[in-house]
């Protein structure tokens, strides 16, 4: 009777421990996929706070006001606290962190019981007997210390990870709203150029009417007309695709339109570059995703050793307490100890070993990826600064040009076919120009984004305006005057606006 109480009182204990230490379980089901689509714009007052309070081993904190645009510093912000991907990322963050806790732990104790009952004609004298072991492996303590190591060095190097895919997510925002800024302004200089060319088109018109301008002339203008609009509708497309872009990585609906702006010195003046082995150093020393690399391959390390120690023996250790049918009690210890015969973990072995390999040539081939991609935008870093030079004096020169075309048409002595071929000329340069900029503040952003820092320029080291390095970029604007010249005597024009821009 005492026994079977003895019995119960364990099985109830232990059932009681068990479930204390256990997890419930709640359900988390999906949202309905129709009210995520439906999102509206996130809580702008949460966000600016986030990005006041924001610390991160890249971004500086900035204050988020979006009455006047929204910045590149600001877009990159927003997108880097706001983004729908990265929330995703971050919670790699928690599975690396349950990765060191299970790293920690030992294996539980195992609890075993035995009772015989005595059957037959000769058990007047025998009693039940009963036999309980307590077992606890020990294979665990031997690999525990490598186990933690690596899941330590795993999870700093997921931190890091999350860290650097801010970085590039923020460095993307800022190179949207740069494309979303520039291809506004190339929209607008096209635009300007089709309303000059549509009020060109109408004054033709009634020109033609009167006799003082020839279908010819109409046919110059309007095929003028019909072009730039064809390459303003490719531009519009382009920007909207570029606002989209830059919505989805903010954060915003797809619908959102709060005006992407730059600074006012952007593009008009662009520092000396560090040299490149100046830039190759500090992206070493910088990049974080070369960090989580290196932690990695720390992470291997440690793996590699627990390979090595796990390929030994298995061992147990144990109490017994047991009772035979005489009623004779024992009390007892035992030991067992796996024989590593056939399977000494040669193959976890070999596995971690090439892992280790393979971590330690992608880590080369990321700095030598490295080295080439900042030495690559330099170089075109430098060209770009050539061709905006030479740009700018193109533009200088065709509008000298454009203008005495001009007045040569209105005196007559030129044709409006030739002045017009000076002004499509004088259109593609400034198009030309203003896509250069374009491209060398893009190519800006994808150094910092290379090198891990925004630190790509010596300091005091700002080109003077109008120099090859400067690059210096002056914002065009329309082309001439709406008015229209025709043909020596012609009257029909529009009074107040027959000056040349």
């Amino acid at each position: 009777m005492r026994l079977t109480r003895f019995i119960k009182a364990g099985a109830v204990l232990g059932g009681l421990l068990g479930v204390a230490g256990c997890a419930t379980y709640r359900p988390a089901p999906l949202p309905a996929a129709s009210k995520v689509a439906q999102r509206g714009m996130p809580n702008m007052t949460r966000i600016t706070v986030r990005a006041k309070l924001l610390h991160h081993p890249l971004l500086a904190p900035v204050a988020i006001n979006l009455a006047d645009g929204i910045s590149p510093d600001e877009a990159g912000v927003i997108a880097a606290v706001n983004n729908a991907g990265l929330r995703a990322v971050r919670d790699a963050r928690g599975e690396a962190t349950a990765q060191l806790i299970a790293a920690g732990l030992l294996p539980n104790p195992v609890l075993t019981g035995e009772l015989d009952r005595a059957k037959g004609t000769t058990t007047e004298r025998t009693v039940n007997q009963y036999s309980f072991s307590l077992e606890q492996s020990l294979g665990g303590l031997i690999t525990r210390g490598a186990k933690k190591a690596a899941a330590r060095a795993t999870l700093a190097s997921v931190d890091l990870g999350i860290a650097w895919q801010e970085w590039q997510v923020a460095q993307a925002a800022r190179l949207a709203a740069v494309r979303v800024v520039m291809l506004g302004r190339r929209l607008a200089i096209l635009r300007s150029e089709a309303d000059f060319e549509q009020e060109t088109v109408a004054t033709l018109q009634r020109a033609i009417q009167s006799g003082d301008a020839t279908v010819g002339d109409l046919g110059v203008h309007r095929s003028a007309l019909e072009g730039v609009r064809q390459r303003a509708g490719d531009t519009a497309r382009a920007l909207a695709k570029s606002r989209a872009r830059l919505n989805l990585l903010l954060g915003f609906p797809p619908d959102a339109r709060i005006p992407a702006v730059l600074p006012p010195d952007a593009g008009l003046r662009f520092g000396a570059l560090l040299p490149v082995d100046a830039l190759v150093g500090r992206a070493v020393t910088a990049r974080l995703d070369l960090e989580a690399l290196r932690l990695g391959y720390t992470a291997e390390e440690a793996r590699v050793r627990q390979a090595v120690l796990a390929q030994f023996p298995s061992i147990s250790i144990g109490i017994v307490r047991q009772r035979n049918e005489t009623a004779v009690q024992f009390l007892g210890g035992f030991v067992s100890l796996g024989l590593p015969i056939f399977d000494r973990n040669q193959g976890r072995i070999a596995l971690e070993r090439a892992t280790r390999t393979r971590l330690r040539h992608e880590y080369e081939a990321r700095i030598a990826r490295v080295r080439s991609n900042v030495a690559g935008l330099v170089s075109t870093d430098r060209l770009l600064a050539r061709q905006i030079a030479e740009a700018r004096s193109g533009v200088a020169s065709l509008e000298k040009v454009e203008k005495a075309e001009h007045a040569g048409v209105l005196s007559g002595d030129v044709s409006r076919l030739a002045w017009q071929d000076v002004r499509s000329s004088l259109l593609d340069t400034r198009l030309k120009l203003a896509a250069l900029v374009q491209a060398r503040l893009e190519t800006r952003i994808a150094l910092a984004t290379a090198t891990g820092s925004e630190k790509t320029v010596a300091s005091g080291s700002v080109a003077p305006a109008g120099s090859p390095e400067a690059g210096r970029f002056e914002s065009p604007g329309p082309h001439a005057s709406p008015s229209v010249a025709c043909t020596a005597g012609c009257t029909a024009l529009v009074a107040g606006r027959n000056g040349v821009r």
